[in-house]
């Protein structure tokens, strides 16, 4: 008989929530994943979460799949009530698994098909935009995502949740203006700016590049300004003034993707 852990004063529950805290998931090197199919795709990827809580009324073909498969790679499975999972959880509606991965380490490689395509968010706060861009940059094909001090914690739940899985997948660091221009040579660093003068789909995205997405609060550092080859803005109408850094920063890296596959097809038929 399986039993269900129903106090919320557990060492394991207070562990699981205790990932909330940056201090914890930095100490720990665990972040907490939410949702079946971002952990099933974890695990695909080859990543095995530590522990593995569920609530056994409710799971749906899903969430079964996701249980058996991560108790098959060793994970430990522990069933909680359902006032127990909305301890773990953050959201207001938890699905009924929540996941403690290690911190995944990505290196980063650098291309050798392509020229460098990179993302650097710069003190950026809201953990939702971050989320999106991380989202955005994996589907965009981005090699690496820098993020510059003070930018809001990557395993931060909100972010994970709106990333949906892209941390499995991305090499993601965090490195200040110099270190960024140390470690990538060549890069042409180009910021987003409402106040720019170049529309962001005029610039040639097909040489080696980094998107910059700063704090909407706060908009670009000094130290980063400095190091940008160009800067670029989304011409807008309506009486818009300016879209969120998620947002923003996807229909660039988008825009970017499109004329890089457009220069590969045109390399590889010669049209």
């Amino acid at each position: 008989m399986t039993t269900v852990i129903s106090s919320r004063h557990h060492p394991l529950v207070k562990f699981a929530r205790s990932l909330r805290e940056r201090r914890v998931r930095e100490r720990e090197r665990v972040f907490l994943v939410e949702g079946p199919k971002t952990i099933a795709d974890a695990v695909q990827a080859g990543y095995r979460p530590s522990h593995l809580f569920y609530v056994p009324t409710r799971l749906d073909p899903l969430e079964q799949k996701v249980v058996a498969r991560a108790q098959a790679v060793g994970t430990r499975i522990i069933a909680v009530t359902e006032r127990v999972l909305h301890e773990i959880a953050e959201t207001m509606t938890p699905q009924a698994v929540v996941a403690v991965f290690p911190i995944p380490s990505i290196p980063f490689r650098l291309p050798t098909a392509e020229p460098l395509f990179a993302l650097i968010v710069d003190r950026l706060q809201d953990p939702g935009n971050l989320g999106t861009l991380l989202r955005s940059a994996l589907g965009a094909g981005v090699h690496a995502v820098l993020l510059t001090p003070g930018t809001v914690d990557p395993f931060n739940p909100k972010v994970v949740r709106a990333a949906a899985g892209a941390h499995f997948h991305l090499p993601i660091a965090t490195l200040d203006p110099v270190a960024i221009q140390r470690e990538f040579p060549g890069l042409e660093i180009v910021v987003a700016r409402p106040q720019a003068l170049r529309a962001y789909d005029e610039r040639d995205w097909t040489r080696a590049s980094a998107v910059v997405i700063g704090s909407e609060a706060h908009g670009i550092s000094a130290e980063l300004a400095r190091l940008a080859a160009d800067e670029v803005r989304i011409p807008l109408r309506g009486g818009v003034e300016s879209l969120n850094a998620g947002v923003a920063g996807s229909i660039i890296l988008f825009e970017a993707a499109r004329q890089r596959r457009h220069a590969e097809r045109t390399a590889t038929t010669g049209e």
